[in-house]
């Protein structure tokens, strides 16, 4: 055989194959072509100026660091912010959800310091039966991704901040705070004017100091300050009760001694009848 026949020959084995390849791609459905695609691809997770979760969760990045906006601005803790940027950096398709109707999804929207939207991705519900993935819709096919975004949850302002945020406020002894307070609540509710100051550590720093004010109304929560900080938290009770003076015991009241019977008075003597000693 000639080089110009294998030439020929093997120009043609590439086309057959080319062609095997077409067809068998072509015959593939349209949606599992997505399985193992980035969601966001070309996201660069250091332009991001601000997440929004749709209208219950937003936070930004600004001179002070991160911050959540919907939680009275409260700081958001950097290596959350990272952990969260990187899941959605490496975000993939794991399969297309044939049939599966997303109902009321979550808008997610990255955007850059300038306002632009860099990355939205409409999220569902996490998948109930296996524990893990989470429904979105991605090129108008709702698929099954590739982690669960546990960070992005809708339940209440309470929970859903404290995803993105440090809860421990004192490291000794451990106290972690259940919700911040409304800066704009009644100060004097607090309690703090009356309350009790006692050391605490943060941050290896054994000199610093917490005010435990009143508790919480209508609930079973204290609140509480840290020195040089505006913030006011709401913990529980048993995480400070230590530092509360402990109130006496009511004194019993001492039994009543039991009565003296009244002394029986004695009977006078019996006198004999004259007549019948007469008689006798």
């Amino acid at each position: 055989m000639t080089n110009r026949n294998l030439v020929v020959l093997a120009v043609a084995s590439v086309g057959c194959g080319g062609v095997a390849l077409y067809l068998n791609g072509s015959s593939r459905p349209a949606g599992a072509k997505l399985n193992g695609e980035k969601v966001l691809p070309g996201l660069n997770a250091a332009e991001v100026a601000s997440i929004e979760f749709g209208e219950k969760l937003k936070l930004s990045s600004g001179d002070g660091g991160w911050k959540i906006d919907t939680y009275y601005g409260y700081p958001a803790d950097r290596a959350k912010i990272a952990e969260n940027l990187l899941k959605l950096v490496e975000l993939k398709v794991g399969q297309v959800a044939r049939g599966k109707k997303i109902e009321n999804p979550v808008n997610l929207v990255l955007r850059d310091a300038g306002g632009k939207a860099l990355a939205e991705l409409p999220l569902g519900e996490r998948h109930a039966k296996w524990g893990h993935g989470r429904y979105a819709l991605y090129k108008g096919e709702a698929v099954l991704l590739s982690d669960q975004l546990d960070a992005f949850e809708s339940t209440d302002a309470d929970a859903d901040a404290k995803r993105w945020c440090e809860t421990k406020i004192v490291d000794e002894p451990w106290i972690s705070f259940n919700k911040v307070a409304d800066p704009k609540a009644d100060a004097a509710a607090c309690g703090f004017a009356t309350g009790v100051v006692a050391k605490v550590t943060i941050g290896g720093d054994t000199n610093r100091t917490i005010t435990v004010g009143a508790p919480v109304k209508g609930g079973s929560d204290r609140y509480v300050k840290l020195d040089g900080s505006d913030w006011v938290y709401e913990v529980s009770s048993y995480s400070v009760e230590k530092f509360l003076p402990k109130q006496e015991e009511p004194k019993k009241d001492a039994e009543p001694t039991k009565s003296e019977e009244p002394v029986k008075a004695e009977e006078p003597a019996k006198t004999e009848d004259p007549t019948k000693a007469a008689e006798a």
